[in-house]
């Protein structure tokens, strides 16, 4: 199967919102402090920092990959519904979107860490 850098970036978000359970505390806050880092300048440079935190983290790369098969293995590329009517996301809009999804699905890591901060 051959992915493209949008089929990753989606796959990414997917584990985010689906399986936020794979992100274990410290993994969350790593990606809290290196999302800002990564590219908007294109769909591969995003997908590849995505890819290239993935590899510190071999349980979230095995279900990354798991992700973007189970959402992607089947369907053909060219597979286009409805919405292919609408304007194309950008990388920058991708990158919102996963800043949404972990804000959205990484609740439990931000209340852990405001109380082990107001028990200093």
């Amino acid at each position: 199967m051959s992915l493209t850098p949008e089929q990753n970036i989606k796959g990414f978000i997917a584990l985010i919102t689906d399986q936020p359970s794979v992100f274990l505390a410290e993994n969350r806050m790593d990606l809290e402090q290196q999302i800002d880092t990564f590219s908007e300048e294109s769909f591969e440079s995003l997908s590849d920092d995505i890819s290239t935190w993935c590899r510190k983290y071999p349980d979230i790369r095995k279900a990354l990959r798991k992700t973007i098969k189970n959402l992607f293995g089947s369907t053909p590329k060219n597979d286009r519904g409805q919405a292919e009517s609408n304007p194309k996301p950008k990388p920058k809009d991708y990158k919102t979107d996963i800043k949404n999804k972990m804000r959205e699905n990484f609740r439990e890591t931000n209340k852990e860490q405001k109380l082990s901060d107001s028990s200093k």
